[in-house]
């Protein structure tokens, strides 16, 4: 059997040996890196010195070495190699590089922009997010971490224009893939648990996440936000979709793909904490989500009850009077409310103007009814006024006008919820309810 002949028998042999290790994991098998002859994870001139003397016939090359001896993977070593091999070590050489990079370090992703002597490094897994200096003197790379102080130095060795790998002063070996041009800002970072107008749901961390569409179908991605630019990868960075982005407040932002479909993203982080659920951060109490029994502040907060002091002064200024007639209601009070409704109007009649107990705003301490709870209050100056402006001390008309179906209740120019200024801002602007911002719903299971 002649060398090249041996040679190529030698890398099917190892190919096949690849695949029967794939379902053991992505470090099952060691690292092979172009050119790294002697197996240090990086090239230099002792590669070339092997590579040279294996051509002049004075040694042998093992399995691994003759694989990453075949530079130009043509299935021959010989001098076309030999210079692959030398201009790998050149090309490594007081250079750095730019863009965002995607680095694989035993399996886990990191992401690095490079630009200008700096960048920044965001690692998802960690929770960690710095940026950092850069130099390079010959195949060595230094950052200096801007948070830590820490000055971490790694040889690189660039395999062609969209790979490199840094061999870490801690010994371990990452590999890097090119993402884009563009460098990555961490503020702009979409990570969270995202719904969607077309019924997607998206659970993005870093850069990266999983798509889940309507079927229940899941997909990976990665993504590159870079200003009103976005660009999604599903699986390579030949299945890309990019787009416009737009963010609309601090829980929305849209997407207007290539093909002029618009696309509607609602962050939703939902967690109950002692029976109680929060999306968001934000308290919820309607017809899906209901409050445990126990669940008992005894009076309205007093942010809120602060709140509507400064909201009734500044109403008494342009001629009106406000006051609560209805405030804080306890789980038991309710019960007592509701089933007093039922009785005179029947159940479903009720449902429309009355929570079941467990399920009423009232019992939250953050919702009040104000002057008069019935619909002779709809069209009085205080009513306009406090559609108008009680967003401005961070409440919002909880049941408006017309969105019955949406929040379970008739329209209701009385009750008001408080959210605090900014986000009753965010929720005002929107011309949302609630259950809309949120993207959740309000029916009662039975």
């Amino acid at each position: 059997m002649t060398r090249t002949n041996r040679l190529t028998a030698v890398i099917l042999a190892a190919a096949a040996a690849a695949v029967q290790l794939g379902g053991m994991g992505a470090n099952a098998a060691p690292m092979l890196i172009k050119g790294d002859l002697n197996r240090d994870d990086r090239v230099n001139i002792s590669d070339a010195v092997i590579l040279k003397n294996y051509l002049l016939g004075k040694y042998g090359l093992n399995e691994n070495q003759s694989i990453a001896a075949d530079i130009n993977e043509d299935g021959e070593l010989d001098s076309l190699d030999l210079t692959a091999l030398q201009d790998i070590i050149i090309g490594s050489t007081n250079r750095l590089p730019s863009g965002t990079w995607i680095g694989d370090c035993m399996g886990g992703k990191r992401y690095f922009s490079f630009g200008d002597g700096a960048g920044t490094l965001i690692d998802p897994t960690a929770g960690i997010t710095d940026s950092f200096d850069i130099t390079a003197n010959e195949d060595i790379v230094v950052l200096l971490m801007k948070n830590s102080g820490a000055e971490l130095s790694a040889f690189i060795t660039w395999q062609n224009d969209e790979s490199f790998v840094l061999k870490w002063d801690s010994g371990d070996t990452e590999t890097f893939r090119y993402f884009c041009e563009d460098s990555i800002n961490a503020s702009e970072l979409l990570t969270g648990h995202w719904v969607t107008s077309q019924g997607r749901t998206f659970d993005i961390n870093g850069l990266s996440g999983k798509l889940t569409d309507k079927s229940g179908y899941v997909s990976r991605f990665e993504y590159a936000p870079s200003g009103e630019d976005v660009m999604f990868h599903f699986g390579s960075t030949e299945n890309s979709t990019g787009g416009k982005l737009v963010h609309t407040d601090s829980m929305h932002f849209a997407v207007t793909w290539a093909d002029g479909t618009r696309e509607t993203f609602t962050r939703q982080e939902t967690e109950v904490r002692g029976g109680i659920t929060y999306v968001n951060g934000i308290l919820i109490a309607n017809k899906t989500y209901g409050l445990p029994s126990d669940y008992n502040p005894g009076k309205i907060l007093p942010d809120a009850q602060s709140a509507f002091n400064s909201m009734q002064a500044d109403a008494k200024k342009a001629g009106l009077s406000l006051w609560i007639c209805s405030g804080f209601r306890s789980y038991t009070y309710q019960n007592t409310l509701y089933n007093n409704y039922v009785a005179r109007d029947g159940k479903a009649k009720a449902d429309t103007y009355s929570a079941r107990p467990g399920h009423s705003e009232h019992q939250t301490g953050l919702a009040m009814d104000i002057n008069n709870a019935s619909d002779s209050f709809n069209n009085t100056k205080e009513a306009k006024w406090i559609a108008e402006n009680c967003y401005k001390y961070g409440f919002i008309l909880r049941y408006p006008q017309g969105k019955q179906d949406i929040t379970g209740y008739k329209y209701e120019s009385w009750h008001v919820r408080y959210l605090g200024k900014a986000l009753a801002k965010e929720v005002h602007d929107s011309g949302l309810t609630l259950e809309e911002f949120l993207c959740i719903d309000s029916k009662y299971k039975s």
